[in-house]
C-alpha cells in the first residue's frame, strides 16, 4: 500500500507534498489563523442557522453535529458554506462537509493536539505516525487524544455510518484529508477555511 493511502481499514501517513520542515509563509498564515479560531471567541449558532441545519440534517446527523466545539461547529459551516458558493448541490456531499470533523465531537480532540499534528506531519512524522495510534481504552489519555485527532476521518465515518447516513455521505467523510479522494471539493475548501 502507498503511503497516504486508506486500504479501509488503517491510513497509512503520508509524506507531506513540500520538503519535510518547509512551511510556506500562506501556510504559516493559515494555521495561525485556525489557532486563532480555535482559541477565539465562537458565537453560538443562530436560529437562522439552527433551522438551516435541522431541515439539512436528520435528527441523529445534528446531534452528532451539535457534539462538536462551537469552533468546530463554524468551521463546518463555513465548509458547508463555501461548498454552496462554490455551486456545490449534491446533498451528500454538503452534509459531509457538515459533519467532516465529528470524530473531533464530545472532547475527544482537546485543542493542543491541534499543533502536535501539523508540527509532527511537518517535522517528524514518522514519530508522529508510532504514536498516532487509533485509539483504545488501554492507551494513556493523551496518547488516546492524539489516536482520536489523527483518525478524526475514520471515526466521524463510523459515527456518521451509525445514524443512519448514505455510504457515499460516509465515504465523504472517511476521504475529506485526500485531495485527489472522493470529496476533494469538500478538501479543497477545508483547506482555506
Amino acid at each position: 500500500m502507498v503511503e497516504g493511502e486508506y486500504n479501509g481499514q488503517e491510513r497509512v501517513p503520508g509524506r507531506q507534498r513540500r520538503a519535510r520542515g518547509h512551511l510556506s509563509v500562506g501556510r504559516v498564515g493559515y494555521r495561525l489563523k485556525q489557532v486563532w479560531t480555535q482559541l477565539g471567541p465562537v458565537r453560538p449558532l443562530s436560529s437562522l442557522e439552527r433551522a438551516e441545519l435541522s431541515a439539512m440534517l436528520p435528527p441523529a446527523a445534528l446531534a452528532l453535529f451539535e457534539s462538536m466545539s462551537l469552533a468546530d461547529q463554524a468551521h463546518c459551516l463555513r465548509v458547508y458554506r463555501g461548498l454552496q458558493a462554490a455551486g456545490c448541490h449534491d446533498r451528500e456531499l454538503l452534509i459531509a462537509a457538515l459533519l467532516h470533523d465529528v470524530g473531533k465531537g464530545n472532547g475527544r480532540v482537546p485543542f493542543w493536539t491541534r499543533p502536535v499534528i501539523v508540527l509532527g506531519k511537518r517535522l517528524a512524522p514518522r514519530w508522529l505516525a508510532r504514536l498516532a495510534v487509533y485509539p483504545r481504552p488501554e492507551l494513556p489519555r493523551w496518547q488516546q487524544a492524539l489516536g482520536y485527532a489523527w483518525w478524526h476521518a475514520e471515526i466521524g465515518a463510523t459515527l456518521a455510518a451509525q445514524a443512519g447516513l448514505s455510504e457515499r455521505t460516509v465515504l465523504y467523510i472517511r476521504t475529506h484529508h485526500e485531495p485527489d479522494g472522493p470529496a476533494a471539493e469538500l478538501h479543497r475548501i477545508d483547506e482555506r477555511s
